[in-house]
C-alpha cells in the first residue's frame, strides 16, 4: 500500500482545502512533516486514521453519539460559523494485489447542520463503487490492516507505551503477533482435514475424543479471547467517555459556564452569605432595641447599677438575719448579735428597696447594665461593613450564576449526567467481564488438561499404526506443527528484540535476556552476580516461593535445575557445594524503567514484531521521540526509521527531528512538509520546507 495524496477540507485547523502530495517514481520512503505544537500534526494523524476506519479509529464498535460529538469537534471552527458546513478527508493510494496494481480514492465526509451526517465513498481505478461494493471494500481494508494492528502502523509516541505496557498489553500484542504470522491458515487447514475425516467415515473413539477436546480447548480460548477483547474495548470506551466528560467541562467553562460542582458550591456560598447577613442583621436589631437607646442615659444607668448593688446587699443582709434568728440557729450560736454585726460589716446596707426587685431580678438587671456599659459603638460599624461586603459578594455570585444561564446549565447538566451514567454502566460491565474472564481462565485450564490427555492417547494409537487414515495423522501433526511454528516465531521475535535493543540502547548489558510465554507475557532479565554467602543465607531462611519473589522465578528455576529433586533442600545443598559467587538472571520490573528506557524497549519490541509482516503498510508516526532522551535519538533516526518497510510518515517538532537527524535519514527522505498555525486558528501547509531548511 502506497499513499499518493492526502486532502483535508474544513477539518480541524485545516480551513478550506489542504493537500499533501507524494512525489512519484522515487525509491525513498520517508515523508517528514514538521510543525510546532498546535500546528495540526496530530489532527493530520487523526484524519488519516479516520478516513480509513471511521468510528473504529476511535475504538468504538459502531457509529454512536460519542463518535458524532468527536467529529463535530473536528469540524473547522471558522467553517462552523455558517451552516450547513461540509468537511471531509480524502485519501488516494495504490494497492498491489498479486500482479495487479489498483488505484483507490477514499472520501469520508461529514455534513453538519442541526445534526451530523457521514458518508463514505470509494473510487477504484476511476469507478465509484456501489454501496455493497463499498461495504466489501471496508472488509478488505480491515483484513489488510486488521484492528489488532492499528496501533502498530499508526504509531503515537505518547500513547504507544500504554499499548505495550499497560494491563491488557499481552492480549493486544498476542493478537497482533497471530495476525502478523497469519495463523488463521492453520484453522482453515484443520477444518478441511476434519471435513475429510467426516466424509471418509473414520470411526475411532480416540481420534474423535482428541478432535472434540481440541475443539473444546479452541472454543474456550476463543471465548476467553473475546472476553479479554471486550474488556479492552470496555477500558478504551471508559477512557473515551472520561475524556469526553473532561472536554465537556472545559468547553463549558470556556463558554462562561461553571461545572455542576462549582454551581453547587456557589449556591451553598450564596446561602451562607444570606445566613450570615440574617444573623448580623439580627444582632444589629437586638442592639438597636436592647442597648443603643440606653446609651443616651448612660449616667443614669450607672446610678441605677449602684442602687441595685446597694439593694442587693440590703436584701442579702435581711435574708441572713432571718436565717440566724431562727430558733434552731439561736440554739447553736451563743452570740447572734455579734454575728449580725460581722455580717453587716461585710455586706450590710441600710438602702431602702426602692426598686422592689428580688435578688434574681437584680442579678439579671446587673448583667444587662454590664452589657450596656461594655458595649463598643465600633462593633456596629464593623457589622455594617460585614453586611455591605456580603451583599457585594452575593451580587458577584448571582451574576456568575446568571451568566451561565439556567438553560445553558441544564443542557450541560443533562449531558454530564448522561456521561456519568455511562461511566457507571461501563464500570459495572467491567466488573462483570473481569469475573467472567476469571471463570473462563479456569475453563481453559481444565480444557487444556483434558486435551493433553486425549493427545497422549491418540498419539499412542498412531504409533501402533492402528489409525491408517492420512487425514487423521495430518490433523494431529498439524497441531504439533502449529505449536512448533508458534514457538519458532516467538523465538524470532526474541532474537530480533535482542538485536534491536543492542542497536538502539547506548547502555551495555541493559538487558541480557528476554522471554515470551505462549500468552505473550514479556519478561526481561539482567544477569547479576550475587555473593555466595548472601545466596546461602537467603536459601536457608526462605521458602521456594519466597526465593522466587526475591530473585525472580527464572533465577530460582535455574538453581532448581541443578538437581533432580527440584526442592529447597537441593538448592541449599548445591549452594553449599560451591565456593564462588553465583551469576543469576534477575527479572527487571518494566515499570521501574525510566521513561526513555521504556520508549526504547517499546520501539525495539515494536520493530521486532513488524518484521514478521510480509507486506508493506504505511507507517504514520506522531511524536516520534516522545520521552526518549537526546543521547538515544540519533540511534532511533539512524537505525529505526531507516529500516522500516514501506512509506513512513513522521510528524515531528524541530525539537524531536532536527537537522542532525535529517542528515542521518537524508537518503531515505522522499519529501518534507511544514505545518504552520496562522493566528492560532488556521494551518498552512508548505512543501519542501522543514523549519526553514530546504530539502
Amino acid at each position: 500500500m502506497k499513499i499518493n495524496e492526502i486532502v483535508l477540507f474544513n477539518f480541524g485547523s485545516y480551513e478550506g482545502e489542504n493537500i499533501i502530495k507524494m512525489p512519484n517514481n522515487t525509491n525513498k520512503n520517508i515523508v517528514l512533516i514538521g510543525g510546532k505544537n498546535g500546528a495540526g500534526k496530530t489532527t493530520l494523524f487523526t484524519a488519516i486514521r479516520l478516513c480509513l476506519y471511521g468510528f473504529m479509529s476511535f475504538g468504538y464498535k459502531n457509529h454512536n453519539s460519542f463518535y458524532s460529538k468527536a467529529i463535530i469537534k473536528l469540524v473547522n471552527n471558522t467553517a462552523k460559523l455558517s451552516k450547513p458546513v461540509k468537511s471531509y478527508v480524502k485519501l488516494s493510494f495504490d494497492i498491489k494485489n498479486g500482479r495487479d496494481l489498483h488505484h483507490y480514492i477514499l472520501i469520508r465526509s461529514w455534513l453538519l447542520s442541526e445534526s451530523l451526517s457521514e458518508s463514505f465513498e470509494v473510487i477504484k481505478d476511476g469507478t465509484k463503487l456501489s454501496e455493497d461494493e463499498t461495504h466489501d471494500f471496508e472488509k478488505y481494508l480491515i483484513s489488510l490492516i486488521p484492528p489488532e494492528l492499528f496501533n502498530l502502523y499508526f504509531f503515537d509516541g505518547e500513547k504507544i507505551a500504554d499499548y505495550f505496557m499497560d494491563e491488557g498489553s499481552s492480549i493486544r500484542i498476542k493478537d497482533a503477533f497471530l495476525t502478523l504470522c497469519g495463523y488463521d491458515t492453520f484453522d482453515i487447514m484443520r477444518k478441511n482435514f476434519k471435513r475429510t475425516i467426516s466424509n471418509n467415515g473414520t470411526n475411532n473413539i480416540f481420534l474423535s475424543d482428541y478432535i472434540e477436546r481440541r475443539d473444546e480447548l479452541d472454543n474456550a480460548k476463543h471465548i476467553l479471547l473475546e472476553l479479554q477483547q471486550q474488556l479492552l474495548i470496555n477500558s478504551a470506551e471508559l477512557d473515551s467517555v472520561k475524556s469526553t466528560l473532561e472536554s465537556l467541562d472545559r468547553d463549558y467553562k470556556k463558554r462562561g459556564g461553571i461545572t455542576q460542582e462549582e454551581w453547587d458550591k456557589k449556591i451553598v456560598a450564596l446561602k451562607d452569605e444570606e445566613h450570615n447577613r440574617e444573623n448580623w442583621n439580627g444582632l444589629l436589631k437586638k442592639w438597636a432595641n436592647d442597648i443603643i437607646p440606653f446609651l443616651m442615659i448612660k449616667d443614669q444607668i450607672i446610678d441605677l447599677e449602684k442602687q441595685i448593688i446597694s439593694e442587693s446587699s440590703s436584701l442579702k443582709y435581711k435574708d441572713f438575719c432571718e436565717v440566724v434568728d431562727a430558733s434552731e440557729v439561736l440554739k447553736l450560736i451563743p452570740d447572734v448579735e455579734k454575728v449580725k454585726k460581722t455580717a453587716w460589716s461585710l455586706f450590710g446596707s441600710d438602702t431602702d428597696n426602692i426598686l422592689g426587685l428580688s435578688l434574681e431580678q437584680n442579678a439579671l438587671l446587673k448583667m444587662q447594665i454590664k452589657e450596656i456599659k461594655e458595649f463598643d459603638n465600633a462593633e456596629v460599624e464593623k457589622y455594617k461593613k460585614k453586611i455591605q461586603r456580603s451583599i457585594k459578594k452575593s451580587s458577584v455570585i448571582r451574576k456568575e450564576l446568571e451568566a451561565s444561564s439556567i438553560a445553558h446549565v441544564q443542557d450541560y447538566l443533562t449531558e454530564k449526567s448522561s456521561l456519568l451514567q455511562r461511566i457507571n454502566d461501563i464500570l459495572t460491565e467491567k466488573t462483570q467481564l473481569e469475573a467472567k474472564i476469571a471463570n473462563q481462565q479456569r475453563v481453559v485450564v481444565d480444557c487444556d488438561t483434558a486435551f493433553k490427555k486425549a493427545q497422549v492417547l491418540v498419539e499412542e494409537r498412531l504409533k501402533n499404526a492402528s489409525i491408517n487414515d492420512i487425514s487423521a495423522r495430518a490433523i494431529v501433526m498439524l497441531d504439533k506443527l502449529q505449536a512448533t511454528l508458534y514457538e519458532k516465531q516467538i523465538n524470532r521475535v526474541v532474537e530480533f528484540f535482542k538485536s534491536e535493543i543492542t542497536t538502539l540502547m547506548r547502555k551495555t548489558h541493559f538487558i541480557d535476556s528476554m522471554s515470551i510465554d505462549e500468552d505473550f507475557n514479556i519478561r526481561i532479565f539482567k544477569t547479576e552476580t550475587i555473593s555466595i554467602e548472601k545466596m546461602r543465607e537467603a536459601a536457608k531462611s526462605n521458602s521456594i516461593e519466597q526465593l522466587k519473589n526475591i530473585f525472580g522465578e527464572k533465577a530460582i528455576d535455574l538453581l532448581s535445575s541443578t538437581s533432580a529433586e527440584n526442592n529447597k533442600e537441593s538448592i541449599v545443598k548445591y549452594l553449599d557445594s560451591i565456593q564462588h559467587d553465583i551469576s543469576l538472571p534477575i527479572e527487571i520490573d518494566k515499570t521501574s524503567l525510566s521513561n526513555g528506557e521504556k520508549q526504547i524497549f517499546i520501539m525495539a519490541l515494536y520493530h521486532s514484531l513488524i518484521q514478521l509482516c510480509n507486506y508493506e503498510i504505511p507507517f504514520i508516526i506522531d511524536t516520534p521521540f516522545a520521552r526518549i532522551d537526546t543521547e538515544h535519538r540519533d540511534n532511533i533516526a539512524k537505525y529505526f526509521f531507516r529500516r522500516l518497510k514501506g512509506q513512513v510518515f513522521i510528524l515531528s517538532t524541530n525539537e524531536e527531528i532536527n537537522t542532525r537527524h535529517m542528515a542521518l535519514m537524508k537518503e531515505k527522505i522522499m519529501t518534507t512538509y511544514m505545518l504552520e498555525n496562522v493566528d492560532n486558528a488556521k494551518t498552512v501547509i508548505s512543501e519542501n520546507i522543514y523549519f526553514e531548511e530546504a530539502l
